[in-house]
C-alpha cells in the first residue's frame, strides 16, 4: 500500500464569500502535518445537499482517500444540512436518542436557558455510523467506514480483510468543537492507519527574495525531487520557508545540510523558529543587553523584542520618539543634526541608536526613522525611506531601505528587516 490520502471538506456559504476565514482548514492541515500526515485535496463548498453528497464521491472515487474530513453543517438551523447528506450517501437514517437529549436538556437547565425545539435535530443517532462525542459543544459528530470494492460497510461491524476501509468524518464547524473532536477522536484513528509517516521540515530564511533561494539550490531541487517534496512558502513580511516532504528522514537531513552551506548567511531558523526568538535566545545565550529609539516604528520594535518570557533579562526599554523635541530631549540627538541632515537621515538614525545606548548603558541601542507614509514624502526623501541604526561594541552599522508606499507595511517591514541585521551582526561578532 502507498502514502496514505487524506481529503478534507469545508463546507459554508459564508467560507466561500469570504465573510469568514477558513481557519479550520489551515488548522487541520498544520495538526496532521505534525503528526506526519499530509492532506492530498481540499474542497470549500457551500451550504449544499448535492454538492457535500458529490464531493463526498469524488473524494472518495476519483482521489481513493482513505480518510475524508468534513467541518461544517451539524448545527440545528436550517443552512445545517451536513448531516442529512451523509445519511443519504450511507444509505443509512437516523433514530431519535433520548438519553442525548436529556443530556441536552440537563446542560442547557445549568446555564440557565431553556432548550430550544431547534436542538432536538442535534438528538438524533446514526443507525450505521458512528457518533463522534462532542464534549465542548452539542453537535455530535459523525464516522462512517466504505469499502472501495464492496460498497458501505458499517463502523460498528468493521472487519478486518483485504480490502481497503475508507474513513468519513462529519465535524462541526465551530472552532473549539471542532478541535476537540478532531483530537480527541479523530486524529488517534487517522494516526492508528499511518503506516508510511510523512516527515515535514522547514528551512526558515529572511532577507532574500524566493526566486534567488530558488536559483542558487535548483540543481539541489532536481537531484532529490524522487524523494523528496520541496516547496517555497512566502511569507507576508520578507520571509521564505524552504519546506521538504519526504519518507526518508535520512535524505532530508542530507538535503538540509546542503541547502544550508548554499545559503547560510540568510538562513535563520528551522522548522517553527521565529527570528525575534532566535535573537532572544542570542542575547541571552551572550549575556547582551539592548534598547531602542523608534521614530516611524513606534514601539512596534520593542514589542517584538519582549514577546518572549524572561526578555527583561535583555530589554531594558526604549523612547518612542516620534517627534524631534523627544528625540532631542529623551534621546539626546543633537538639534544641530536634525536641523543639518533632517530627522529621516543616517545622522539622526546614527545618533539615536547611541543615544539610546548610552542613556540606558545597554550593550547594543537601536535607532530608527523614516517616512512612513502615506504622505511626508519629497522627492529627494520619498515616501518608505526608513534608516535603522544600530549601535554596538562602540560600533555604529547603518542601514538604508527604500520600502514601500504602505504605511503598515514599511513600518512592519523596517522591524523584521532590522531584527535581521541585528542577527547577523551578532552572528559575525
Amino acid at each position: 500500500m502507498g502514502t496514505m490520502r487524506v481529503g478534507l471538506i469545508t463546507i459554508g456559504n459564508e467560507l466561500l464569500n469570504g465573510f469568514t476565514l477558513d481557519r479550520n482548514a489551515a488548522w487541520i492541515g498544520q495538526q496532521l502535518l505534525a503528526a506526519g500526515i499530509k492532506v492530498d485535496i481540499h474542497h470549500t463548498i457551500k451550504d449544499d445537499f448535492g454538492e457535500i453528497y458529490d464531493t463526498l464521491e469524488y473524494q472518495w472515487s476519483r482521489w481513493e482517500c482513505d480518510h475524508i474530513i468534513v467541518t461544517g453543517g451539524l448545527g440545528p438551523t436550517v443552512d445545517d444540512i451536513t448531516v442529512s447528506a451523509f445519511f443519504e450517501y450511507f444509505d443509512d437514517s437516523e433514530e431519535f436518542d433520548k438519553e442525548y437529549w436529556n443530556q441536552l436538556k440537563e446542560r442547557f437547565k445549568k446555564l440557565n436557558f431553556k432548550i430550544p425545539n431547534l436542538n432536538k435535530n442535534q438528538a438524533y443517532k446514526s443507525k450505521k455510523g458512528i457518533m463522534i462525542p462532542n464534549l465542548i459543544g452539542s453537535a455530535r459528530g459523525l464516522h462512517y467506514f466504505k469499502s472501495h470494492s464492496s460498497g458501505f460497510k458499517s463502523a460498528v461491524k468493521m472487519f478486518k480483510g483485504e480490502q481497503r476501509k475508507v474513513h468519513f468524518y462529519a465535524l462541526p464547524g465551530v472552532p473549539k468543537e471542532m478541535q476537540s473532536m478532531f483530537n480527541n477522536y479523530v486524529l488517534p484513528q487517522i494516526e492508528k492507519t499511518n503506516k508510511h509517516k510523512v516527515i515535514c521540515r522547514s528551512i526558515r530564511t529572511t532577507g532574500v527574495p524566493e526566486s534567488v533561494l530558488q536559483e542558487k539550490i535548483s540543481d539541489l531541487i532536481d537531484n532529490y525531487k524522487e524523494i523528496c517534496d520541496i516547496a517555497f512558502l512566502p511569507h507576508r513580511m520578507l520571509g521564505v520557508d524552504i519546506r521538504i516532504t519526504s519518507i526518508d528522514n535520512e535524505k532530508i537531513e542530507e538535503l538540509i545540510s546542503l541547502i544550508v552551506k548554499r545559503i547560510k548567511k540568510y538562513v535563520y531558523g528551522f522548522d517553527t523558529d521565529k527570528l525575534e526568538e532566535v535573537i532572544a535566545n542570542l542575547f541571552i545565550k551572550n549575556n547582551l543587553t539592548i534598547s531602542t529609539a523608534e521614530s516611524c516604528t513606534a514601539g512596534l520594535l520593542g514589542a517584538k523584542l519582549t514577546d518572549f518570557p524572561g526578555s527583561s533579562s535583555y530589554y531594558k526599554g526604549g523612547s518612542i520618539c516620534y517627534s524631534n523635541e523627544l528625540k532631542i530631549s529623551d534621546v539626546n540627538v543633537d538639534k544641530k543634526l536634525i536641523d543639518k541632515f533632517g530627522a529621516v537621515s543616517e545622522e539622526v538614525a546614527g545618533a539615536l541608536a547611541e543615544g539610546i545606548a548610552l542613556k540606558n548603558s545597554t550593550d547594543i541601542g537601536i535607532g530608527i526613522t523614516g517616512i512612513a507614509g502615506p504622505d511626508g514624502g519629497t522627492e529627494k526623501k520619498p515616501v518608505g525611506l526608513v534608516f535603522v541604526g544600530i549601535f554596538y561594541k562602540n560600533n555604529l552599522y547603518i542601514k538604508r531601505y527604500n520600502l514601500t508606499p504602505n504605511r503598515n507595511t514599511n513600518r512592519e517591514l523596517t522591524v523584521i528587516l532590522c531584527l535581521n541585521e541585528i542577527r547577523k551582526i551578532l552572528k559575525s561578532s
